[in-house]
């Protein structure tokens, strides 16, 4: 029970920070802010992390962990290339609408964070995008995915889903499902998919 709510009020922590980082910036939000929004005092905040490095760092990790864990799943699940690809990009877009926040703060604050933070990231991403690109090959070698290079498809379909966070809006258009639709269409025809056609 002391476990799951010191996790609970890390995480509050954490969701306050990415609020304040997305709308201020890094460099403008104080811990004094964070503090401020939670209601709660700087003393508090500095239990949990030791400084707003920490925090940042935290949110880091714990948006390329999600995505990265959610990949290894969609590479174990049974199914074919195409219906693993489209159950992934459905589920990769719906994690950037649901976090809308930290994904904005994933993609502008990198450089705000130690070295080595940014190498431990840079290096969940290097396996992210190579299982992307495996499960890619998986599509060619099966004949249902006609593109020259997985590796670069692969991070076509990263950088297309990564920027939904920007333009998605809960009342726009579509709804958050039809987006999560649309977008694994596209990622469809980005690797070129046709069920037993020759390339």
């Amino acid at each position: 029970m002391r476990d799951e709510l010191r996790e609970y009020k890390r995480s509050r922590i954490i969701e306050e920070a990415s609020t304040l980082f997305y709308a201020r910036g890094y460099e403008a939000t104080s811990v004094d802010l964070i503090a401020e929004g939670l209601g709660v005092t700087k003393p508090f905040v500095y239990s949990y992390f030791k400084n707003k490095g920490a925090i940042l760092q935290a949110i880091y990790e714990r948006q390329a962990a999600r995505l990265l864990d959610a990949l290894q799943e969609a590479k174990k699940t049974a199914g074919p290339p195409e219906q693993r690809l489209r159950g992934f990009v459905r589920l990769f877009v719906e994690d950037n609408i649901t976090h809308q926040v930290s994904s904005g703060v994933f993609l502008q604050e990198e450089k705000h964070l130690s070295e080595d933070a940014q190498e431990r990231i840079r290096k969940i991403q290097r396996e992210f995008d190579s299982l992307l690109a495996e499960l890619i090959q998986e599509g060619i070698d099966a004949g249902v995915f006609h593109v020259a290079d997985a590796k670069i498809a692969s991070l076509c379909i990263s950088g297309m889903v990564r920027w939904v966070h920007r333009w998605y809006r809960a009342d726009g258009r579509l709804t958050a499902d039809e987006v999560c639709d649309r977008m694994a269409d596209a990622a469809l025809n980005l690797v070129c998919f046709r069920n037993g056609a020759a390339a």
